[in-house]
């Protein structure tokens, strides 16, 4: 009894490890969700596009401080070193026949009232301005309120590129993650097609050694298992190929062993491709850009108006002056200021800048239009190849039942001496490439999925 319980015990606790291992495998394994987040994260380029969003953030800020008014602290010193002294020589002072005559300069002669003279010793001299200023911008042709819409269309234009480059990125990290599935796939397809071909040789082995079958019929086999072999080895290096540039996407070390995850594929539906360009010219962010491109351009062409429409601004400043051995009692008066700039005449040069705007507008209408028709052409090629690849699942599908159908018909025969070697092996070389073009389609088809969904724009941030 107790060694019956010790039996149970070991049985539970490798079932518990069993159950353990299998819980830490499956958390080990990433699903294509995962590997998006992770290559997102680590993604350089995208992360300097969001240092962009930042700055066209914070310049939109700044743009908004234009409005208000500016308050400027302003101190200039002076010192003049060596300076010669003035005097000024005495003199008797002249006389006039009256008040009016002294007033207008008509003096008739010299009195006996002496006016000694003056020297004043200049040495060094010191001079301190000093003051504070406040100024408001009040009508600048309408210059402010355009700098901040462009600083707008700025912040628009920098999150269209973000979400442009995330879906760059997700598309790139879809094809790598399919691309190990499939290889893994193929792999678990050749071990299978080895396994049959094992059976199969040890099957031709017995018969060889009863005398029913010659060394050639078994070498034939053996050639062909071989073969297999051969073609699975190649199959794991570029396992480990397409498992770097998944490492590479997703910011780990190249030679990480990384395992994926994803969920059954035996029943592929077609997805919903109805309104595909229409998505596409509501959602496409190259699209977006280009019109945020346009809307910039015509604000460019404001910003040159402004240029030549009457510029206002009102200020006050509050400021003192202190001279060394003339004004050395500091006070500060206050003074109130405007100023009014009226362009008067620039030889058309406002014309002119006004046409060279304006045909900055027309390139990037044309090139909308441009991308607009190429990108529709885009769609409909994707959704061509979308509903292809579908198409080659169902096909292969078909050819994996018939290929089983023929591989069992033909093993059958050929165990009554119907069928030869060859038929026996061209029958299993049919059902192993039956199976890899279905694997292939499904990982084609995945893929595109992915790719409809960034032609039409619907690959966005969260």
């Amino acid at each position: 009894m107790t060694r019956f319980l010790k039996y149970k015990a070991v049985i539970i606790v490798m079932a518990l490890l069993a159950l353990t291992g299998n819980i830490i495998n499956a958390q080990g394994k990433l699903t294509i969700e995962e590997c998006r987040e992770k290559a997102v994260d680590y993604n350089k380029e995208l992360k300097k596009a969001n240092l962009q969003k930042e700055e066209a953030v914070a310049s939109q800020k700044a743009a908004r401080t234009a409005y208000l008014p500016s308050l400027k602290a302003e101190a200039n010193a002076m010192h003049i070193s060596g300076l010669d002294d003035i005097s000024t020589p005495g003199y008797f002072l002249p006389t006039a026949e009256s008040e009016e005559a002294a007033q207008m300069g008509q003096f008739s002669g010299i009195s006996d009232v002496w006016s000694p003279g003056m020297t004043i010793e200049m040495n060094n001299l010191n001079v301190v301005y000093g003051g504070l200023s406040l100024s408001q911008p009040v009508y600048t042709g309408g210059k402010i309120a355009t700098s901040n819409k462009m600083a707008d269309v700025g912040v628009d234009m920098a999150a269209l590129s973000y979400d442009l480059k995330y879906s760059e990125i997700i598309e790139l990290n879809d094809q790598a993650f399919w691309n190990v599935a499939m290889v893994e796939a193929n792999i678990n397809l050749a071990e299978k097609y080895i396994e049959m071909l094992t059976e199969t040789e040890d099957m031709m082995t017995a018969m060889y050694d009863v005398g029913l079958q010659p060394a050639s019929e078994k070498l034939k086999v053996t050639v062909q298992k071989n073969e297999a072999e051969l073609q699975l080895m190649m199959a794991k290096n570029g396992l480990k190929i397409a498992k770097m540039n998944l490492n590479q996407i997703l910011g780990n070390d190249l030679e990480k062993e990384i395992n994926i995850t994803y969920d059954s594929i035996d029943n592929i539906q077609l997805i919903t491709m109805t309104n595909g360009i229409q998505m596409a010219n509501e959602n496409r962010d190259e699209l977006l850009l280009l019109k945020k491109n346009i809307e910039m351009s015509a604000l460019d062409k404001k910003m040159v108006v402004s240029d030549y429409l009457p510029q206002l601004g009102v200020g006050i400043q509050y400021q003192g002056t202190y001279v060394s051995d003339f004004a050395e009692d500091v006070e500060f008066s206050p003074i109130v200021a405007a100023q009014l700039s009226v362009p008067i005449f620039q030889w058309g040069q406002k014309n002119k800048k006004k046409r060279a705007a304006q045909f900055k507008i027309k390139q990037n209408e044309m090139e909308l239009s441009h991308s607009t028709d190429l990108i529709h052409l885009q769609v409909q090629n994707t959704k061509v190849k979308v509903e292809e690849a579908y198409e080659a699942i169902l096909i292969a599908e078909k050819n994996i039942v018939e290929a089983q159908e023929s591989l069992d018909e033909t093993k059958s025969s050929f165990e009554v001496g119907l069928n030869s070697t060859t038929d026996l092996l061209i029958a299993q070389t049919n059902w192993l490439k039956a199976r890899l073009q279905r694997i292939q389609a499904v990982a084609k088809y995945k893929t595109l999925e992915t790719t409809w969904k960034k032609v039409t724009g619907q690959l966005k941030p969260e």
